[in-house]
């Protein structure tokens, strides 16, 4: 109890000193961010990124948000009809790719850090995901390496050991490479044109570390899927028993 009450006077008196010595602006709104816990993002942006997630219906598959129905007409197990020939099982994300989460997940492209609304979210998400709970090891998308020596980390790997922290799940770093690098920029790329920039671009180099083991695949941000589709076929092949994928965020559209 007296620890306790000492973490949340600490906190308090931590908050009170960031907002009035080292204010920061919140990369959404602009407004005062209060809390070092919420990281780039103030409060009240963060709410909204949680109602988006509480009110979110979503692709039984790939976790693509769907327009909802209605309160009469809403079902279960819905499908966004594009990803039925997707190798992994069922993806998930923390929420959105907008917002607070979106500012969040670009900040973490040059900063090795999750704040902890961010670890919170993950942990929440990882433990609201059914299909996840078997997962034996965590593989984090790899990085080309001259973007890895460009970058200096992979974010992937940042939300991958966090989630391992959090759950005591194994992050396999080892075994997947990637050995085609993709276009600097893909924004602009449609579904199709993404998919034919990362095939081949994978390769498993140790599949006995990955053989007959259930696979949770991380990244930052889940767009058309076609990564992840890509290495999910290719960590199959190599003898890994089903790949399941959660992000932080989800673009809301295949064309984001």
């Amino acid at each position: 109890m007296i620890k306790a009450t000492a973490f949340r006077v600490g906190a308090i008196l931590r908050d009170a000193a960031l907002t009035l010595l080292y204010p920061a602006d919140c990369r959404v709104c602009g407004a005062i961010i209060e809390s070092w816990r919420d990281g780039v993002a103030c409060a009240r942006c963060w709410e909204e990124i949680e109602a988006a997630r509480a009110q979110a219906s979503c692709c039984v598959k790939c976790g693509l948000p769907l327009k909802r129905l209605g309160a009469h007409f809403e079902v279960r197990g819905r499908s966004c009809g594009r990803c039925e020939q997707a190798a992994f099982a069922h993806a998930r994300a923390g929420g959105p790719y907008q917002g607070a989460l979106r500012e969040s997940v670009l900040w973490l492209k040059a900063h090795p850090f999750l704040a902890p609304r961010l670890r919170h979210l993950l942990r929440d998400t990882f433990t609201t995901f059914a299909e996840a709970q078997a997962s034996e090891i965590l593989i984090p998308v790899p990085l080309h390496p001259t973007r890895l020596r460009q970058r200096g980390f992979n974010q992937a790997e940042v939300i991958a050991q966090a989630l391992a922290e959090a759950t005591g799940l194994e992050v396999e770093t080892t075994s997947l490479v990637r050995v085609k690098a993709s276009p600097p920029q893909r924004a602009g790329l449609d579904a199709l044109a993404r998919a034919r920039s990362v095939q081949g671009a994978f390769r498993v180099r140790a599949p006995r570390l990955i053989e007959d083991r259930a696979v949770l695949l991380i990244d930052d941000v889940l767009t058309t899927t076609a990564t992840a589709h890509e290495i999910a076929q290719t960590l199959l092949a190599s003898g890994a028993r089903i790949v399941n994928v959660l992000t932080l965020a989800r673009a809301t559209s295949f064309l984001s």
